[in-house]
């Protein structure tokens, strides 16, 4: 076969690909300036016209557009509350949409999809009772906007699975997107500690800051609003980004560099406080253990400095903060004692009366809000499913344990850090959905998928050199991914 043959199909590809975004590009102009001419510009056509762009650049740039756009993902996980509604139980969060762009554009670029997709077992195991649990909408009396709000929620953990890999790919990328979580989570605490010290602030952005004064627990504790975010939930993001700084630390190795990660995890850890979720707070407290038994030698004693400058802040500048404690600890003893644990209490055991009563699940939204994702699925999708969706979280932490002290004995401290940076906020993302429930809100579920997906990522691109570690061959043959 002539070589020319190969090359023509590819030429006519691109040229035609070309063809086409300039005729895209001259139509939107044309738009534009008939648009303009008509009716003027005004802060809302500034922001849809940035939207547009933005679009285009996904659309259009190829393999260098997914890896934009999903790092712009990263960033929408900021917008939290933010949504649009489509009725009153189904709001539709930008985040998702930007999603659902990523992965169509990941499909027409074919060349891009790797051979399999490679979704986790347990996953494949859990699609079938995700369908079945549809099953009240063929009597005609089911909530289908309830049901679907639900339903889209564990969906929009398909198409992350799928593009995190192939964002991925590129070792740089770790440092994109693990770097701009951790901005994001900065983000949402320093507005939240200013809106908390400083509420006059809703007056100078009212559009975005609707009521930042401090709420007033019944034991006393002054919560935070977090209000630019839209509720106290926003600091389970910072639980979940807070040990990433671990490995931002390796990275970026500059004085200042580190002297600002240091700070924003001091901010992260004073939002995650003043949120005043007592089971957040015992999170971050079995995040600092492990890393001070267990952990990547120097950066554990800096997480626990980092712990005890919150606790002594909290405690002088934060009243009622003993009471507060106090109260957590009556609830993880099973005697709560203010209205809050007493509410969810009752619905956990609510939760296992209805399981019992119909373990084969009542179908998507029938649980209600039980705060603990494990028992949602019982009730709704049944205990076959639940021990899946458990099963299956289990087994992902156990193989990212055991990786970490694997590397660990390799002497690989760059993968060992950010292994042991992923297993931290693996573990927040058991106590979230074994203990908050954040599978009813797309922006509370969106951070946790988003952490298992680079847990997934993480534990394929580090499989070949621990399968090899059980081999013979030479250790020149074992591969390493760096972060230059």
């Amino acid at each position: 076969m002539n070589i020319l043959d190969t090359i023509k199909p590819a030429g006519k590809f691109r040229l035609s690909s070309r063809f086409a975004r300039a005729i895209v590009i001259v139509l939107g102009s044309l738009a534009l300036e008939m648009y303009l001419v008509q009716g003027g510009l005004s802060y809302r056509e500034l922001i849809v016209a940035l939207g547009a762009v933005i679009v285009g650049v996904i659309v259009f740039g190829g393999a260098r557009g997914i890896s934009f756009g999903f790092v712009l993902w990263v960033l929408t996980l900021a917008l939290g509350y933010r949504t649009l509604a489509v009725t009153a139980s189904l709001r539709i969060h930008p985040a998702e949409i930007l999603l659902w762009l990523l992965l169509i554009c990941l499909l027409v670029h074919r060349e891009l999809m790797p051979n399999q997709i490679g979704l986790p077992t347990w996953l494949w195991l859990f699609i079938p009772f995700c369908v079945l649990a549809w099953w009240p909408v063929i009597w005609g009396d089911a909530p289908w906007d309830k049901m679907l709000n639900e339903f889209r929620n564990f969906a929009l953990l398909i198409p992350l699975i799928i593009l995190a890999p192939v964002v991925l790919v590129r070792p740089k990328m770790w440092k994109y997107l693990v770097g701009v979580f951790f901005l994001v989570s900065t983000w949402i605490a320093v507005m939240g500690v200013v809106e908390y010290w400083f509420p006059s602030i809703t007056e100078v952005f009212p559009a975005f800051i609707k009521d930042a004064k401090a709420e007033p627990t019944a034991d006393g504790f002054v919560r935070a609003q977090f209000s630019f975010w839209g509720s106290q939930s926003a600091t389970f993001i910072c639980a979940l980004a807070t040990p990433t700084a671990i490995i931002l630390a390796t990275w970026f190795r500059r004085s200042w560099q580190r002297i600002s990660i240091a700070a924003a995890a001091v901010v992260q850890l004073v939002a995650i406080y003043i949120g005043g979720y007592r089971s957040v707070w015992l999170l971050v407290l079995i995040q600092a253990l492990i890393a001070l038994t267990f952990g990547v030698r120097r950066h554990g004693l800096v997480l626990a400095g980092l712990c005890l400058v919150v606790a002594v802040t909290g405690y002088q500048y934060i009243p009622n903060s003993h009471e507060r404690l106090m109260s957590g600890v009556a609830a993880f003893q099973g005697a709560p004692v203010d209205h809050s644990a007493l509410d969810r209490k009752e619905r956990a055991l609510d939760a296992v009366d209805r399981v019992m009563s119909s373990p084969l699940g009542s179908g998507w939204s029938s649980a209600g809000w039980v705060h603990s994702d494990f028992l949602q699925v019982a009730v709704n999708l049944g205990i076959i499913a639940a021990l899946i969706f458990a099963s299956g979280y289990l087994y992902t932490l156990f193989r990212l344990a055991r990786r970490v002290l694997f590397l660990r004995f390799r002497h690989d401290p760059q993968q060992e850090h950010l292994g042991f940076a992923l297993l931290l906020s693996f573990i927040a993302v058991g106590a979230l959905l074994a203990t908050q429930g954040v599978e009813v809100l797309t922006q509370l579920v969106l951070p946790v998928w988003f952490v298992w997906a680079l847990v997934e990522v993480w534990l394929r691109q580090t499989s070949e050199a621990f399968e090899l570690s059980y081999s013979y061959a030479p250790a020149n043959l074992y591969p390493v991914a760096h972060f230059q």
